[in-house]
């Protein structure tokens, strides 16, 4: 059976003092459902630090791995590798790192951050060098590079194999691409409109998904949950702006071209993306037809699904039931392919 890891995401909220609560609900249905790990946004407009409410995910469920969002920017390599050992070591538990360069260009600026959208990746890869490094080995650790010089650091103890990190790189543009290859990371890459079973599939992707039993309900349910706004459609383009991401240029143009059309997939949907209600696009579709499409991405190659899921009881419950369901073919194909 291939080891696949199902991921949920702690949402963004435009009511912001509902964050908190919003995120550890998330976080313990997650882990309720059997889930493996929950993604924490970081950024200058997040409400809480990543690595705060990471502990509180490691401290208040049973099993899951945080995965956490690490953006050099805002802290040095070493702290970060500290905060890793640190969570690992106290809890047990392994702290994984989606690793990004992007956040708005106007955050940059106020940081007074420079560089341009590829040496930013040329940073985050000797970044993620110097962590890894720390990490990993049990002698200290230099190195001399363009971004980063570092003489003879050290964590003592060291953190057991078994819970070190693994590594994501978001992105879709070359320089991400070419950074994920060169620290061994998994890309992250968002779904589109292209068939999710055809060659090259990336081994992680993020979407949107809603489901439930029946075809009809499933439909009913996105209606209400996502409804037409042009105002958030207005303020989603506004955003481009003030952005140099390349997944998320590709996406906006994709939804104003596609706009009212039918995809290749049609529980493929990019609305409740381009009216500024999810992060990405979503797949809208009833238990039978989830099960089929993962199964399908998974059988192409990928591995890991970060998953943008509405917040609910209910939600969970359906995700919870098309992820039981989609482990036991795969169990079963499996068990049949090896006799």
């Amino acid at each position: 059976m291939p080891d696949v890891s199902f991921i949920t995401v702690v949402p963004r909220v435009r009511d912001l003092t509902a964050y908190a609560d919003t995120a550890m609900s998330v976080i313990r249905r997650t882990d309720a459902a059997d889930l493996d790990g929950v993604l924490i946004f970081t950024g200058s407009g997040a409400v809480l630090d990543p690595w705060v409410l990471a502990t509180a995910a490691a401290a208040g469920t049973t099993r899951l791995s945080p995965l956490v969002a690490v953006n050099p920017v805002y802290q040095h390599p070493f702290t970060a590798a500290r905060m890793v050992a640190s969570l690992g070591l106290l809890y047990q538990r392994r702290i994984d790192l989606n690793l990004i360069t992007g956040t708005a260009v106007s955050d940059l600026d106020a940081l007074g951050d420079r560089l341009d959208h590829d040496d930013r990746y040329a940073r985050l890869a000797e970044y993620v060098e110097i962590m890894m490094g720390v990490l990993g080995s049990r002698r200290p650790f230099s190195f001399d590079g363009r971004f980063y010089q570092v003489s003879r650091l050290q964590l003592t103890p060291g953190l057991p194999a078994h819970l070190l990190p693994r590594l994501f790189v978001a992105g879709q543009s070359p320089a991400a691409r070419q950074v994920a290859e060169r620290v061994g990371a998994t890309s992250i890459q968002m779904l589109t409109a292209a068939r999710p079973d055809a060659d090259g599939a990336p081994g992680a992707l993020n979407f949107g998904l809603l489901t439930r039993a029946t075809a009809e309900e499933t439909e009913r349910v996105a209606e209400a949950r996502f409804p037409e706004d042009p105002d958030g459609a207005k303020i989603t383009a506004v955003t481009m702006a003030n952005t140099d991401s390349v997944w998320k240029q590709r996406l906006f143009a994709e939804a104003e071209a596609g706009h009212g059309a039918v995809t290749v997939d049609p529980a493929y949907r990019l609305a409740p993306f381009r009216s500024g209600q999810a992060d990405g696009p979503y797949l809208v579709a009833d238990h039978a037809g989830a099960v089929e499409r993962l199964l399908a991405m998974v059988r192409a190659g990928v591995h890991t699904f970060v998953l943008d899921t509405p917040t609910d009881d209910e939600d969970f419950h359906h995700l919870a039931q098309v992820v039981r369901t989609v482990r036991d073919r795969l169990r079963t194909d499996s068990t049949e392919g090896a006799r």
